[in-house]
């Protein structure tokens, strides 16, 4: 019988659960008869407590981003921060009876904080399992993503794997497999009509929860002429009502929607998606080659996902509400050759195979496991 594969992610920032997700969706495509677990065991053993750091995260990304973006490289320099899971005591426990129970084959991580628990509990040689690293951001790499014992790290791109060679990681140990994205954005990609006399671009904005600017750029969008334009506000239906008043102000329809169960499927229609700078989202948008504004840049964490989006010529930074609009307007203007540029460096970018890449290197080292 197959051992099967634990996969470990926490709720801080959407890029570490899309990417379990997807990872696993992938894994039990490709080997049915092994089982695949994905569990977020800080939510289980913190509970209510794990809940109010994830409100204070949000907070201190929406309000107070500088002092978010200082606290994350004191963790990157900091040499004693991965001795400090010892204090997650119920944590440690239940990581333990969970492998104790289940027997991996394989941990794969999507969040850094598992890796530096195991080696509390384990150390770093002779485990009974193999450890794999989802690296779910791009460029600015924490040290807390390597500092703990991982056998694999998988990367989203090329250029990541080189920071972190240069940071110490053994290029033996570096996969370059793309980020894992829902599969079917392998299939959505040359759908998309791109904008003309004939084709209004569309232009859909994700709002990220507790976004204070949302409105601002909500106005300023439906100020841009010749879009047909859409704003998604997930499952804040305060937000939603806000927006919503704000889009009946306008003489042209704008959609206002909750959650969307067929993000990809938006994001691939969409000619240009308006939103954060996060590990999930940038990703995304490359697989569907669907170019990408981003209205809100996490320091540190996010820091490095832009710098790729816009390295690559996939979509600019615009972190106000009028650079916003502003910057809609450049990329369809004269006959949209600004988008049509993007367009065409996000198809060389993005990896809408990542998921699958990501699963035959985690069976890969299931195999040598049992």
């Amino acid at each position: 019988m197959k051992r099967p594969i634990l996969i470990l992610t926490s709720a801080f920032g959407e890029g570490h659960n899309a990417a379990s997700r997807n990872l696993a969706i992938a894994l039990r495509s490709l080997d049915p008869e092994r089982e695949v677990e994905v569990r977020d065991l800080f939510a289980e053993a913190y509970g209510p407590l794990y809940t109010l750091a994830q409100k204070g995260y949000f907070f201190f990304i929406n309000h107070f981003p500088g002092l978010w973006g200082g606290f994350y490289k004191f963790l990157d320099k900091d040499k004693a921060a991965p001795g400090r899971v010892s204090v997650y005591k119920r944590g440690a426990r239940l990581l333990s009876k969970k492998i104790s129970e289940m027997n991996p084959a394989v941990i794969a991580s999507t969040y850094p904080g598992y890796n530096h628990l195991l080696d509390h509990l384990y150390g770093k040689v002779n485990r009974p399992f193999r450890t794999v690293t989802e690296v779910t951001d791009s460029i600015s790499i924490n040290s807390l993503w390597y500092s703990g014992h991982s056998d694999l790290f998988l990367v989203p791109n090329e250029v990541t794997a080189q920071v972190m060679e240069e940071a110490g990681v053994s290029r033996e140990i570096l996969r370059v497999t793309g980020f894992p994205v829902p599969a079917l954005f392998e299939t959505l990609r040359g759908e998309r009509v791109a904008p003309g006399p004939s084709r209004t671009p569309k232009v859909l904005f994700l709002v990220n929860p507790g976004q204070k600017n949302a409105a601002k750029i909500l106005q300023h969008l439906g100020e841009v002429e010749g879009i047909e334009l859409s704003a998604a506000c997930g499952r804040d239906e305060e937000l939603r009502t806000a927006l919503q008043k704000i889009a009946s102000t306008f003489d042209r329809p704008i959609k206002i929607e909750g959650w969307m169960e067929n993000l990809p499927e938006r994001m691939a229609s969409s000619h240009l998606v308006v939103a954060k700078a996060g590990g999930a989202t940038v990703q995304e948008c490359l697989a569907a080659a669907t170019p990408l504004i981003m209205s809100q840049i996490i320091p540190g964490q996010e820091e490095g996902n832009a710098e790729l989006l816009t390295t690559e010529n996939c979509g600019c930074t615009a972190t106000s509400p009028q650079a916003v609009g502003a910057a809609v307007r450049h990329a369809f203007s004269h006959g949209a050759q600004v988008w049509k540029t993007w367009e065409a460096n996000a198809w060389k970018t993005g990896t809408p195979e990542g998921a699958r890449n990501s699963a035959i290197a985690v069976l890969e080292e299931a195999l040598k496991e049992g």
